[in-house]
């Protein structure tokens, strides 16, 4: 039940970050990190419900803020998709911080676009590279931080 309660709080920060950067500046993906950091974990083989929180964090977020009802639900899903089947082929005992790190760093990066693909093109004219520049590394420290919980409480869990 905690791993839902992370997975709210993050969709919340998520929101209000949004709303704090307005429609000029893209959040970080608080809510793909939190998702992927709690799909992956040990015992998580069912993936139904991970299914079901990425399809309803995305709509959630779609009706919030693009107004593109399943987009961002569809981004999620496909990101949990290519997380746990990347994350479930690696060996166990290798299932450590570096390959966290790459599938779910990898993924971010790739989501940026598809979210901007949906704004208009005035308000990121001329700045889109300091627009991706900055989620980018919003993104980053966000994503250090979940890194380090999971190097630091859970990786010897993960075996």
């Amino acid at each position: 039940m905690n791993k839902f309660l992370v997975l709210a709080l993050s969709w919340y920060a998520q929101d209000l970050l949004q709303i704090f950067m307005t429609q000029t500046w893209l959040a970080p993906e608080i809510y793909v990190i939190a998702l992927v950091r709690c799909a992956t974990r040990r015992g998580e083989e069912n993936s139904l419900r991970w299914i079901a929180a990425a399809v309803a964090g995305g709509l959630l977020m779609d009706v919030r803020w693009i107004g593109v009802p399943g987009f961002c639900g569809a981004l999620y899903t496909a990101a949990l998709f290519t997380a746990r089947g990347l994350w479930f082929q690696i060996p166990a005992a290798n299932r450590r911080m570096l390959p966290f790190t790459v599938i779910t760093g990898g993924l971010c990066m790739l989501l940026t676009p598809f979210r901007l693909s949906l704004w208009e093109r005035s308000v990121i004219a001329g700045r889109i590279f300091s627009v991706v520049s900055l989620q980018w590394l919003l993104t980053a420290a966000v994503f250090i931080l979940f890194a380090l919980t999971r190097f630091r409480g859970y990786d010897d869990e993960d075996l």
